[in-house]
């Protein structure tokens, strides 16, 4: 019995102590978590003053247990690095390779490794850095680098030209370019074939050495300098020598180029020859490479009238159906058909285009015009069509379109929503747990900075980088062209859309658009595309501010004036932009999307396009508008306005 409570007692004072443990851990980790972040941004100031050795003391005062333990890490091999404490510097470098494996961290981690080592003169552990670089992390701009260093460790000149050249031909612009090029071009024991002389020579010729590119390629056969030589003589305004170049090259065979090359070295020559038309229909006849003749046909019905070109275009498109550019040809004719009310050819095209090609930028349209000529003849296929343009390609203009005018009418005069507030945008990638921490430190401690060490390749990180700093355009448009570079879409919810259609002025836009009865999304979405919530921008022209608004426009719509400093004001600025766009409402009837035209180009040039296809439909007109920037813009509004609401208000497609 006696035995059983001191069983008891013993085993009461055990858990008592364990509590007691596990509650001073607890409490000390929780108040050492709030001094790492006071320890670490003390570091980063002291760090910013050049007080490398106060620096690296804060730093080491945050623990392996602290989440910004890696943080300090890198920054105590930062403050050891500026000092000259090169043996510290490494042993903190080497334990962050240790504790994380990544390219967007270790590249950078590898390279500070290698190339203490080297300027050390220890060579043995700078190869295997530089060799782990280039073996591991190849496409990085550190592991490309590591090839110049990797050059001037090596005995043997046969590898020393290949680390050059890797270096050179992957880096035309690096910082050592200079150096690589002096050593290759210099070196006599270092011998280049004609393939090496001609990376070397466009290298040249990317870094203003014209004269010296076309030296080294005088000894290389024409039929593989050609291109070459006219790029540099193009930048030395050689037009004579151009022309006797390109005469040549245009008779050789060419394999050794892809289309795309020999279409740019065609536009050069197009800027000497006196007559382009007369240029290309004697490329079409005399030239040996079929894709030669292919271009110049393409290329020259860019010089005849609209009769002459269509006939070009569709001879185009059914003798070279193999050239690159017979898809955008084709997609020429479904548009240039469907502008001008041809029904069956616009059918006809864009059957063969969407049995041939599939591309984000072209094939959208290429659904939309023929499923709403398919739905207008009474034909129910165009529902198949609707359905694979709204699962292909969700997030495009014309699945807007689409939406809005072939499954749901009423969809875009909807009004009465209202904009949500924006949620904070978390690092885009969770995958990898201490990448994630590290630089989500680096942003809360405002280390950004730090950021540039990285040399972080990834657009959709540096779009949450800028986002971070409070650089909203740069933020958005980086996001923006992260998703068009894409093959496929991004899922539904994810970082890459709220980072490319952020929400700002929420509050601001909600009370204007109620009180103008406007729709919301669609102010925030012409605020995107023209200021990208930039409120201090201001144009060429004197367009100022989140919505653009020119001073004289200002004036007419409020009856006072107002300096540049004023309309800078975001609240007052979405107040005039959205005065102005509901005067554009009355304008044109409710029409939002005349109303959108009418934002960019004004209200008379837009009256003046509705006389010219008064018959037609909004899709004709779009299409007809003869500026560029008008016709692009209202699709970008567009797609912002349809990306906002299937970001924001989860749209059923």
């Amino acid at each position: 019995m006696e035995l059983k409570k001191l069983s008891i007692i013993i085993g009461s004072l055990v858990l008592a102590i364990f509590l007691f443990l596990a509650g001073f851990l607890f409490i000390f980790n929780s108040g050492h978590k709030k001094d790492s972040f006071t320890y670490y941004k003390q570091g980063i100031e002291y760090f910013e003053k050049n007080d490398f050795q106060n620096a690296y003391y804060n730093f080491t005062k945050i623990y392996p247990n602290s989440p910004l333990f890696l943080n300090a890490l890198y920054k105590q091999a930062k403050s050891a690095e500026n000092v000259g404490d090169y043996k510290t510097a490494i042993k903190k470098y080497q334990i962050m390779n240790k504790l994380t494996k990544n390219k967007n961290i270790s590249p950078y981690i590898l390279w500070r490794l290698a190339v203490i080592n080297y300027e050390n003169k220890n060579e043995r552990n700078a190869k295997k850095y530089l060799h782990n670089l280039r073996d591991e992390y190849k496409t990085t701009e550190y592991g490309i680098a590591s090839n110049y260093y990797l050059s001037k460790l090596t005995k043997n000149k046969e590898e020393e030209k290949e680390y050059l050249l890797d270096y050179i031909k992957y880096s035309p612009k690096g910082r050592f370019i200079k150096e690589a090029l002096i050593e290759i071009l210099g070196d006599s024991e270092i011998k280049l074939n004609d393939y090496e002389k001609l990376i070397v020579a466009d290298v040249l010729t990317k870094n203003g050495a014209y004269n010296r590119s076309i030296d080294l390629l005088k000894n290389v056969p024409i039929n593989l300098s050609w291109v070459s030589l006219i790029n540099s003589l193009d930048k030395l305004n050689s037009g004579k020598n151009i022309l006797k170049v390109a005469n040549k090259g245009f008779s050789f065979e060419n394999s050794n180029f892809d289309e795309e090359t020999l279409l740019n070295t065609v536009k050069i020559y197009l800027k000497y020859v006196p007559s382009p038309l007369n240029g290309l229909n004697e490329i079409y006849k005399t030239a040996n490479d079929e894709r030669l003749k292919g271009l110049a046909l393409y290329l020259s019905a860019s010089y005849l009238n609209e009769e002459e070109a269509a006939r070009r275009k569709i001879k185009f498109a059914e003798n070279f159906p193999n050239s690159k550019y017979a898809q955008n040809v084709l997609y020429e004719l479904v548009i240039d058909s469907f502008k001008n009310n041809k029904t069956i050819l616009t059918l006809k095209y864009g059957k063969k285009y969407m049995a041939l090609y599939k591309d984000k930028n072209q094939s959208p349209a290429v659904y939309y015009y023929v499923a709403l000529l398919k739905k207008k003849n009474l034909d129910n296929s165009y529902k198949e069509i609707v359905d694979k343009l709204m699962a292909q390609y969700p997030r495009s203009y014309f699945a807007y379109r689409a939406y809005s005018t072939l499954i749901d009418k009423n969809f875009s005069n909807k009004r009465n929503l209202k904009i949500s507030k924006n949620t904070f945008i978390p690092y885009p990638y969770k995958e990898d747990k201490k990448e994630r921490q590290f630089f989500e430190n680096l942003a809360r401690t405002g280390d950004f900075k730090s950021f540039e060490d990285f040399r972080i390749q990834d657009p959709l990180i540096l779009s949450w980088v800028e986002y971070k700093k409070g650089n909203r355009a740069l933020s958005s448009v980086l996001a923006r062209d992260y998703i068009n570079d894409l093959e496929t879409a991004p899922k539904q919810g994810s970082v890459a859309y709220k980072l490319a259609y952020p929400i700002y002025y929420n509050e601001e836009i909600n009370k204007e658009a109620k009180k103008k009865n406007l729709n919301p999304y669609l102010i925030l979405a012409l605020i995107k595309e023209e200021s990208h919530f930039d409120p201090n921008i201001r144009s060429n022209a004197g367009a100022t501010g989140l919505m653009q608004i020119m001073p004289t426009t200002a004036e007419m719509i409020s009856g006072k004036t107002y300096t540049i400093e004023q309309l800078q004001d975001e609240d007052l600025n979405i107040a005039l932009g959205t005065s102005y766009f509901k005067y554009l409402m009355n304008e044109f009837l409710d029409n939002e999307p005349l109303c959108v035209l009418s934002y960019n180009s004004g209200p008379n040039a837009v009256k003046k396009w509705l006389f010219e296809h008064k018959q037609n439909s909004m899709d004709v007109l779009a299409e007809s508008i003869p500026y560029f920037e008008t016709k692009n813009y209202i699709k970008k509004v567009y797609t912002a306005y349809w990306n906002y609401l299937l970001t924001y208000e989860k749209v059923k497609i």
